[in-house]
C-alpha cells in the first residue's frame, strides 16, 4: 500500500499543479469575458454604478432615499477609488469591473508571495492561488463584478502581510492603516483591524504599541463617527450603520447556514487550518502569528455575514480566503513535520479534496457572445415604449437609456427588511414608487420574474397588467448565477389599473 501511494504521489503533484494553472487560466478568461458585458452581471451593479457616478461628479453618495437613487449599505472607499480610473476609461460599468479585477490580482499576488516566503516552494504558492481561483463560484462571483469585495480582501491581506513581515514600526503602522482601509471598503473589515491591533499589542505591549491603536482609532471609528456625514453625505451613518444593523437574525438557520457552508466548501482546508492553529495556541504559542489571529477574525466575519439571511455568499469570502491561506500553510507544515503525512501523501489527497469541493460547471459563468446585440435590441424596445419604464432588478442603466424611477430592488428591500417585518406593500415602497402607482400617463414595468409573485413589489400587480412575456428573447443578457439568481429581463407590464382590478 505504501509503495502504491508513493508511486501515485508524483502524478498527483503534477495533476494538482495542472489543475491550479487551469483554474487560474479560467479566471483570467472570465476577466475578459465579463468586463464588457453591457448589463448587470449581478443585481446590485446598476445601483453601485449610480454611486460611482455621484462620486465622480463630486456629489454626496449618501443622500435621502428618492425615486432617482437609494444608497446601498456599504462603506464608500470603492466608489472613490474608482474615480481616477473613470477619468481615464470613462464612468462606466467596465471601469468599475476593471478596478475590482485589479484588487483581485493584487490579492492573488500577495497570497502567492506569502505562501512562497513561508514554504520556499513555488508549487505550494501555486496551490494557494489555484484554490483562490477555484473558489470563484463559492465566493458568489463577486471577484470580478462591480463590487468592493476584492479590495477588502486585498486590504486585509496586505495589511496583515506588512504587520507580519515589516521589521520597522513604521512598516507595521502602515499595515494597520491598510487594515483600516479594508474597513472603509466594507464594514466587516473592522474585525481585521481589531485582529491586527490585538496581535501587535500582544507582541509589543500596550505602551510600545500606542501608535497602532491610536492610528486605528483615529482613522477608523473617530473618522467614521465625526467625519462620515460631512465627507460622504448626511445619510452616511443611516445607510452604513442603521440600515445593516436591522438585518441581524440570531437563530438556528443562521448557524446552520454558516456551518454547512464551511463543511460543504472548505472541509479539508478548514480542518487543517483549525487543527494547526489550535496546536500552535496550545503547544507552540511562541510561533503564533498574525495569520492565526486573523483566522479567528475571518471566522467571526463569516458568522456575522450568516446572521443576515438576505446576504449573498460573498459575505464568506474573507473567511474562505483565510481557509485557503492558513489551510495551505497547515498542509505544508504537516508534510514537513509528520512522517506518515509525507509517506502516504495525505497532504496531496487533502488538496484533491479541497479542489473537489470547489468544483463547478464553468460554462455557466461564460456570458453570451451575442449579449451586445441583445442589449441593443433591449434598449430599442424600451425606447419604443410611450412612457417611462421602471425595472427594479436593473436599478439604473448607463447612458443608453434612463429608467425612471431608478429604485433598485436590493436597495429598496435593504431599508425596510428585518426580523418580523413584512416587505410587501410597505409604506416606504409606496412613497418612493408613487410615480409608478399613479403615473401621469402610460407607464411600464420590466421584470426578470413575474411581478405577481415578487415578495417586495407584488402589490404593483394591482395597477399593472402583463403586456408581454419575451421568453428567451433577451436571455443573452442573463446575469451570472449565484445565491440569488437574477436571470434576465423577461416580463413587460403596462399600467392599467382598471384591467388589473378586473
Amino acid at each position: 500500500m505504501v509503495r502504491f501511494l508513493s508511486r501515485l504521489a508524483p502524478g498527483l503533484v503534477f495533476g494538482l499543479g495542472f489543475l491550479a494553472v487551469l483554474c487560474i487560466a479560467l479566471m483570467i478568461f472570465y476577466f475578459f469575458n465579463h468586463i464588457g458585458f453591457p448589463l448587470n452581471l449581478e443585481m446590485m451593479e446598476g445601483n453601485i454604478f449610480q454611486h460611482f457616478e455621484r462620486a465622480a461628479a463630486g456629489l454626496p453618495v449618501y443622500t435621502a432615499p428618492s425615486p432617482e437613487y437609494i444608497p446601498l449599505a456599504y462603506n464608500p472607499l470603492y466608489y472613490y477609488l474608482a474615480v481616477p480610473f473613470g477619468w481615464v476609461f470613462g464612468v462606466t460599468l467596465p471601469t468599475l469591473r476593471l478596478v475590482a479585477v485589479l484588487g483581485l490580482v493584487g490579492s492573488a499576488g500577495i497570497l502567492a508571495r506569502l505562501v512562497y516566503i513561508r514554504t520556499n516552494s513555488r508549487w505550494w504558492a501555486l496551490m494557494a492561488v489555484g484554490l483562490f481561483a477555484a473558489a470563484y463560484r463559492v465566493m458568489d462571483v463577486y471577484l470580478d463584478t462591480a463590487h468592493s469585495d476584492p479590495w477588502l480582501l486585498f486590504s486585509i491581506l496586505l495589511g496583515s502581510y506588512w504587520i507580519d513581515r515589516r521589521s520597522s514600526r513604521i512598516g507595521r503602522l502602515a499595515g494597520v492603516l491598510m487594515l483600516v482601509a479594508g474597513f472603509w471598503f466594507k464594514q466587516h473589515g473592522a474585525l481585521f483591524v481589531a485582529g491586527g491591533v490585538f496581535y501587535l499589542v500582544w507582541r509589543e505591549g500596550i505602551r510600545r504599541s500606542w501608535p497602532y491603536w491610536t492610528a486605528a482609532a483615529i482613522f477608523g471609528p473617530a473618522l467614521y463617527l465625526w467625519g462620515g456625514n460631512a465627507l460622504f453625505g448626511a445619510y452616511f451613518h443611516y445607510f452604513t450603520w442603521e440600515v445593516p444593523r436591522q438585518w441581524t437574525q440570531v437563530n438556528v438557520q443562521a448557524v446552520s447556514r454558516y456551518l454547512w457552508f464551511i463543511t460543504k466548501s472548505y472541509p479539508a482546508l478548514a480542518l487543517a487550518a483549525g487543527l494547526l492553529t489550535a496546536h500552535t495556541v496550545l503547544r507552540r504559542r511562541g510561533e503564533l502569528s498574525v495569520w492565526h489571529v486573523q483566522l479567528v477574525m475571518a471566522l467571526a466575519s463569516g458568522f456575522l455575514g450568516a446572521l443576515d439571511p438576505g446576504s449573498s455568499n460573498n459575505v464568506f469570502a474573507p473567511m474562505g480566503l483565510w481557509f485557503i491561506l492558513t489551510g495551505t500553510l497547515a498542509l505544508h507544515s504537516l508534510w514537513l513535520r509528520v512522517g506518515w503525512v509525507q509517506r502516504y501523501g495525505v497532504h496531496l489527497f487533502a488538496l484533491v479534496l479541497a479542489f473537489g469541493t470547489l468544483t463547478y460547471f464553468p460554462w455557466r459563468y461564460v456570458v453570451s457572445p451575442s449579449a451586445g446585440d441583445s442589449y441593443a435590441e433591449f434598449i430599442s424596445t424600451l425606447q419604443n415604449l410611450d412612457g417611462p419604464v421602471y425595472a427594479p432588478q436593473l436599478g439604473q442603466l448607463q447612458d443608453d437609456y434612463k429608467l425612471y424611477p431608478a429604485v433598485g430592488w436590493v436597495a429598496l428591500e435593504d431599508i425596510i427588511r428585518g426580523p418580523g417585518r413584512s416587505t410587501q406593500n410597505h409604506p416606504t415602497s409606496r412613497l418612493l414608487l408613487e410615480s409608478v402607482i399613479q403615473p401621469d400617463g402610460p407607464a411600464y414595468i420590466v421584470m426578470n420574474y413575474p411581478l405577481e409573485t415578487d415578495p417586495l413589489l407584488g402589490f404593483l400587480a394591482d395597477y399593472y397588467v402583463r403586456e408581454a412575456d419575451w421568453g428567451a428573447r433577451f436571455a443573452p443578457l442573463r446575469a451570472l448565477p449565484h445565491r440569488w439568481d437574477l436571470a434576465w429581463p423577461r416580463y413587460l407590464y403596462r399600467y392599467a389599473p382598471d384591467e388589473a382590478a378586473g
